[in-house]
């Protein structure tokens, strides 16, 4: 496909003609010179395709099939566009009409990456080189170009594998940092420890302790570091090794306390062999004054709650209903204080007995786990049975929790009562209206009995999220005003239905009745219809303020003579 005219023409335009480098060879052949020249182009490996100024292929060598899949014939007279994908065809050639020049031979781009298009259409990278020359004053534009896709693949292969190694890398560094991290970790958290904790040799020296140790016994490290660590605890008459996974107590004349001591054998890994102790020690002593504490507060508990019964008999008897808000605040008040700190040191209590049981069964199982002389085994048993541990462990755990639930009792009564003198609670929860109707029917059951008949009349409510004990309050105050208000034998009934959006609950008598003039003021406090001694004036004011704060309302009907009606609505509450 190479234009011998073209070449010829150039020549004769230019005036050259070929010479020998020698005199004394002879001048070569231009036919030869041109067949050399075709041959070297058409086993180039690379593509050469040279197209004339309309963009039109004129020559390509044999590579083109090789590269682009087309015979060097079926790219002659197609436009260069046809070996590039369509998105890039419009750019290519419009950058070619800007790089004309004047200049007889310039090169364009050198060594540029692009996408080539093959002929089944698939695209590859490539890389090429352009140059543009006139000949007869017409221009033309050769293409260098070679598939690299190779040569990318081994460069993204390159990246991955460049990646993958930093990758590692980084990782290796970050693990080098999580170990240094892990250990000035270790350090600091052995200097946060409250226990005393000592590493020390099989002859008992130390070779590491924390901060604790340090500063229980007023040394510097350096005056620690290779001593024996029981002779600066003054006691050297406790054997070595004494203490593997068993619990030991010993008191510190120097400071007057108790301490219990545990140690348990490190082994060394590499020589599967015993390379050190680690010592534990912690101080006992809040636990031994925690024990007479706890008598003391136990023999408070009980005369607290022989006074909050009398207390509530006293209520019962001189007061009734009317009265039991005033001596509950004043029973509440008294109780309450040792109350608090009494079921906080059993809290406490609890805690150092469980971390103390926890103590003792590491120890016995160390103690089962390592290989101890026959005799000491049995010396501990038999300090086992002379103590009671297997007895005195769950006893005790056993009282502390019969305190404890005292305790709730106890607050749960205090808090019962606190409902009756008007201590607001704040905490809302689903509830069963029906549930709380029938709960105070059954306190006040007395209070009613003897003077009317009592009729249920129960709709099928939603549950509300309300304040229950405040509501049964109310409930209360109205049941008892109903059964005063009936002078001989009577009837009360008790009503609940809703509407969907509220809840609505009636209690009615056909009692004496309240007079007209009367019903605005029975929400004031302290006002009464009662007989002096019989009503402090506060119940019907506190149950208007506590189905206020539940968003509700009350409304009373009354005729004297025939009785009063008072309807609740509460709003219903997901």
């Amino acid at each position: 496909m190479y234009n011998k005219d073209m070449g010829n023409q150039q020549n004769a335009k230019s005036g050259n003609t070929p010479q020998s480098n020698s005199g004394s060879h002879k001048q070569d052949n231009p036919h030869t010179a041109i067949e050399i020249f075709s041959n070297m182009i058409r086993t180039v490996h690379d593509t050469i395709i040279t197209v004339n100024s309309e963009k039109v292929i004129i020559f390509c060598n044999g590579s083109v099939q090789k590269i682009f899949g087309y015979t060097p014939d079926e790219l002659q007279g197609v436009s260069i566009s046809s070996i590039m994908p369509e998105q890039y065809q419009k750019t290519h050639l419009e950058a070619l009409e800007t790089t004309y020049a004047a200049d007889n031979f310039k090169i364009i781009w050198e060594y540029v990456e692009f996408t080539g298009l093959k002929k089944d259409r698939t695209e590859f990278p490539a890389e090429l080189s352009l140059s543009t020359w006139l000949l007869d004053g017409r221009r033309y534009f050769t293409y260098l170009i070679s598939d690299i896709t190779g040569r990318k693949m081994a460069m993204e292969e390159l990246v991955r594998s460049n990646e993958e190694l930093s990758r590692k890398h980084e990782e290796l560094s970050l693990f080098f940092k999580k170990i240094e991290s892990i250990k000035k970790e270790w350090e600091k958290t052995m200097d946060c420890v409250g226990d005393i904790v000592i590493l020390a040799d099989n002859n008992g020296r130390i070779k590491r302790c924390n901060k604790t140790f340090k500063e229980f016994i007023g040394k510097s490290y350096e005056d620690i570091l290779g001593k024996d660590w029981k002779e600066l605890l003054f006691i050297g008459e406790v054997e070595a090794g004494a203490f593997y996974g068993q619990r030991t107590e010993y008191l510190h004349k120097p400071n007057n306390r108790w301490y219990v001591i545990t140690s348990y054998p490190f082994v060394d890994s590499s020589k599967n062999e015993i390379a050190g102790t680690a010592i534990m020690i912690h101080d006992s002593t809040e636990i031994k004054m925690m024990t007479s504490e706890l008598e003391k507060k136990n023999r408070e508990l009980e005369d607290a709650y022989s006074e909050l019964k009398a207390a509530q008999s006293r209520i019962l008897q001189q007061e009734k209903m009317a009265s039991i808000g005033q001596l509950a605040a004043g029973v509440a008040h008294e109780i309450n204080n040792p109350i608090g700190f009494i079921s906080s040191n059993l809290g406490t209590l609890d805690k150092y007995i469980s971390r103390l049981t926890d103590f003792i069964g590491a120890q016995s199982k160390a103690i089962e786990q390592f290989d101890r002389t026959k005799n000491l085994i049995e010396e501990i048993d038999e300090k086992k049975r002379q103590l009671k541990l297997d007895y005195i462990i769950p006893d005790i755990k056993q009282l502390i929790a019969e305190s404890l639930d005292g305790t709730q009792r106890v607050k749960s009564i205090v808090n019962d009562l606190k409902s009756f003198s008007r201590m607001d609670e704040t905490e809302h929860r689903l509830a069963d209206i029906n549930s709380g109707l029938d709960s105070t029917i059954n306190i006040v059951w007395n209070e009613i009995k003897y003077k009317a008949v009592l009729k249920k009349e129960y709709g099928n409510i939603p549950l509300t999220r309300c304040n229950l004990g405040q509501l049964n309050q109310v409930f209360m105050n109205m049941l008892v005003n109903a059964a005063h208000a009936i002078e001989k034998q009577g009837e009360i009934t008790v009503k609940t239905w809703d509407n969907g959006d509220s809840i609505y609950i009636s209690i009615s008598d056909t009692g004496c009745g309240i007079p007209q003039d009367k019903l605005n003021d029975i929400f004031e406090p302290f006002f009464t219809t009662k007989e002096l001694g019989k009503g402090t004036g506060l119940g019907l004011s506190i149950a208007y303020n506590i189905i206020k704060k539940h968003n509700g309302d009350i409304k009373v009907d009354s005729k004297l003579g025939e009785g009063t009606t008072f309807t609740l609505r509460i709003p219903v509450v997901d």
